[in-house]
C-alpha cells in the first residue's frame, strides 16, 4: 500500500513533534528534579559546634564571567563584578547577609549542626548562594558566624552534592548594654564632591524589627551612636540609597561601616572620564577605628568559598527551544491536514 506524500508527511511530522517535545519535556522533568544536598562543616581541629544554625540564599546568578543579583536580592544595590579576590566577595556577602536578616528575607532552606558540628541543607537549581549562620549564645561564649558566598555551578548540579567548610569565631559574651555605631564613608571620582548628597537616613534594627531612623550628614561627621541591649542582634540598612551608588555594609558586631561607591552610568560618560571611583571622602575621624572581621576574634575555620569564582554554569536554554520546536512541527502536521481536507 502506498502512502500520498500528505499522508507520509503527517506521518513524518508528527513522529518528529511527539519526538522533540518529548525531549524538551524530559529536559524540563530533570531540571526540576534537580536536588543538591548542601553539607555544612561547622568545626576545626579543636572545636565542632553543635547546635549552630545554618541557612542559604540564593541571590543571583552568572551573567558571562560576572553574577548579577536575582529574585528577592535584585533591588540591592550590591556590586557582584569583578569579584577576583576574597576580600571583595567577603564583603559582598557581608552587606548581603545584613540584607538578609535585615529584612527577614527567606532562606532556600535551613539546618542545624549536629553533634559532629555538620547540618545537611538542599537546593535545586546553580547559581550564586549566600551561606548564613546566626548568632548564639553557649555558657560564657558567642557564636559569631562569618557568611560566604559560593557558586553551585553545572558540575555542583551535576553531582548533586556539595561540602562548605564555614567561617566563625567565638567571643565573651557581653552583659547588659553595650555601646553601638554606625558610620558612612563615600567613594567619587577625585574632584567631584557634589556627587555627595547633603544627608542620608539609616534605620537601625534590634532583632529584625525596626527600632530607629537616624540621619547622617556633614554636620554630625557622617556618624551616628546608640546605647543598646548586648542580646539583641542589631543590623542598619541605609534606605534611598542615591542613584549610580554601591553599597558594602562591614560590622564588627558592634560598630557598623557603610560604604557607597559611585558607579557612573557607562552611558553618560563616553570618554570614561569618571568610570573608576579613585577617591574617598567625607570620611570621619579615626576616633572609632573601622569595623572589621577581625576585631570578632581569631577565625577558627576556613570557607570553601575561592579566591576566584569558578566561571562555570548550567546550561538550560535548549529546552524552551525543544519544546517551542515540538509545538511548530505538530502545527505544521496540523497545516498538511488541513490542505489534505
Amino acid at each position: 500500500m502506498k502512502l500520498k506524500f500528505s499522508q507520509l508527511a503527517k506521518v513524518v511530522l508528527c513522529t518528529a513533534a511527539m519526538a522533540v517535545s518529548a525531549i524538551g519535556c524530559m529536559a524540563v522533568s530533570a531540571s526540576a528534579a534537580d536536588k543538591i544536598d548542601v553539607s555544612i562543616v561547622c568545626k576545626n581541629d579543636k572545636t565542632a559546634v553543635a547546635d549552630a544554625e545554618w541557612s542559604i540564599y540564593k541571590v543571583g546568578e552568572r551573567k558571562e564571567a560576572d553574577f548579577v543579583l536575582t529574585g528577592d536580592f535584585s533591588k540591592y544595590p550590591v556590586d557582584l563584578s569583578d569579584y577576583t579576590d576574597a576580600s571583595k566577595m567577603q564583603a559582598a556577602a557581608d552587606t548581603l547577609d545584613n540584607y538578609a536578616k535585615t529584612d527577614g528575607l527567606t532562606p532556600v532552606s535551613t539546618a542545624k549542626t549536629d553533634a559532629n558540628g555538620e547540618a545537611l541543607l538542599t537546593a535545586n537549581s546553580a547559581g550564586l548562594y549566600l551561606v548564613s549562620g546566626k548568632r548564639f549564645d553557649t555558657g560564657t561564649k558567642r557564636f559569631i558566624p562569618s557568611p560566604s558566598l559560593v557558586e553551585f555551578n553545572s558540575d555542583v548540579v551535576k553531582d548533586g552534592k556539595i561540602t562548605i567548610y564555614t567561617k566563625f569565631t567565638f567571643e565573651e559574651t557581653p552583659n547588659g548594654d553595650s555601646e553601638y555605631g554606625v558610620r558612612k564613608t563615600w567613594v567619587v571620582p577625585e574632584g567631584k564632591n557634589e556627587l555627595i548628597p547633603d544627608s542620608i537616613k539609616v534605620e537601625i534594627y534590634s532583632d529584625g524589627k525596626l527600632s530607629d531612623t537616624v540621619t547622617l550628614n556633614a554636620a554630625n561627621n557622617w556618624e551616628y551612636f546608640w546605647k543598646g541591649s548586648s542580646d539583641a542582634k542589631w543590623t542598619v540598612k541605609e534606605i534611598d540609597v542615591p542613584a549610580n551608588y554601591t553599597v558594602v555594609t562591614k560590622t564588627n558586631e558592634k560598630l557598623f561601616l557603610i560604604e557607597n561607591t559611585y558607579k557612573p552610568d557607562e552611558s553618560s560618560t563616553p570618554d570614561g572620564s569618571e568610570s573608576t571611583p579613585d577617591s574617598s571622602v567625607s570620611t570621619p575621624d579615626s576616633s572609632v577605628s573601622t569595623p572589621d572581621s577581625s576585631s570578632s576574634g581569631t577565625p577558627t575555620s576556613s570557607s570553601s568559598t575561592p579566591d576566584k569564582i569558578p566561571q562555570t554554569g548550567s546550561l538550560n536554554w535548549p529546552i524552551p527551544v525543544l519544546i517551542g520546536g515540538g509545538l511548530i512541527l505538530i502545527a505544521a502536521g496540523w497545516r498538511v491536514s488541513r490542505k489534505e481536507k
